[in-house]
């Protein structure tokens, strides 16, 4: 039977995602774009496809990568749909399609781009979040909740989540993206994801601002002037990710 051609549009999710590898073999379209909804621009001749996200089909699809290519393979999906790339989503589906063909066996195929480049957009959301374990700032706001503020060039809150619930897990704590407007939010047990107000405020205990004001004074006190290497500065810390640390402030 002959595969339809259509324009995937999905939800900003990576099940709704893996819906659309599920409607390929169940139900015989031939995704040739795929788009989050709000950003697809409509083309002539191609039928549009607009993705209704089902949990069910996204963990069977899910469940076979993990069986039939690796467990490896899935977090390379997982980890590759966080990247901040246009072309991700028709990569990470080439990807899948030839994993289903070859299994473990994929991952060789670097001569290909689209495998290449899921491997890279993996690595580069893997690499930003490793990085941000260790240079989030968490800051004690008056209603006892310690605040995280963030702006990742990759969507990597959820794996931050998963790091901090485990090594912050006495804590309550918000860890909030300000370039993609939402946080998760930990009670002590749980973590949930959710959308932020634009204008959110925080308000920061007395203690705690002059426990900033103390850190900013000591880096300060303790850099030596001469042998300050900027470059070196970027390439360990780049800028972007210095507007939310205190010392950087």
């Amino acid at each position: 039977m002959s595969r339809r051609n259509v324009h995937a549009i999905i939800e900003n999710n990576i099940e709704s995602f893996l819906c659309v590898v599920y409607a390929y073999y169940y139900e015989n379209i031939l995704p040739v774009g795929i788009a989050l909804d709000g950003f697809y621009q409509p083309q002539l001749g191609v039928d549009e496809y607009h993705v209704i996200t089902d949990i069910v089909k996204a963990q069977t699809v899910y469940d076979a990568v993990e069986k039939k290519i690796s467990y490896a393979s899935a977090l390379f999906v997982v980890h590759a749909f966080m990247a901040a790339n246009d072309d991700r989503l028709m990569n990470m589906f080439q990807y899948i399609v030839l994993g289903f063909k070859k299994g473990p066996d994929v991952d060789a195929y670097l001569q290909l781009d689209y495998v290449l480049a899921t491997h890279k957009n993996a690595r580069a959301v893997g690499g930003e979040a490793h990085l941000l374990t260790g240079f989030c700032r968490f800051s004690e706001t008056t209603s006892g909740v310690y605040y995280c503020a963030i702006s990742p060039v990759n969507d990597v809150l959820s794996i931050l989540a998963d790091h901090f619930s485990e090594r912050m897990n006495y804590q309550n704590w918000i860890i909030h993206d300000t370039k993609r407007n939402k946080a998760a939010i930990y009670n002590g047990k749980e973590y949930q994801i959710t959308m932020t107000p634009k204008d959110a405020a925080v308000e920061y205990t007395d203690e705690e601002l002059l426990v900033q004001d103390l850190w900013k004074t000591f880096f300060k006190t303790v850099a030596i002037t001469e042998r300050i290497n900027k470059k070196l500065q970027r390439n360990n810390l780049p800028l972007h990710h210095r507007k939310h640390m205190t010392e950087f402030e």
